[in-house]
């Protein structure tokens, strides 16, 4: 009989062996649900078109960027 090894609940982005820029995806996949803070925006921000997301996740990410620097958003 085959042992199975338990799986814990853990975030998908904890995990070393992912690349930022994949980390960054899972957040803009899951925007505004996760990810509306400044520093985090900022971050996808600045890597919107290495991200493999959908067109109105970035517009997403862009009007919250747009907001958070116009002062409108904290």
């Amino acid at each position: 009989m085959q042992k199975t090894k338990k799986l814990h609940n853990a975030i998908f982005w904890d995990y070393e062996k992912y690349s930022e820029n994949k980390k960054f995806e899972r957040v803009a996949l899951l925007f505004p649900q996760v990810g509306r803070d400044k520093k985090t925006v900022e971050k996808l921000y600045k890597n919107i078109d290495k991200l493999k997301i959908p067109e109105n996740n970035k517009k997403l990410i862009k009007l919250y960027y747009e907001l958070i620097h116009s002062g409108e958003l904290s």
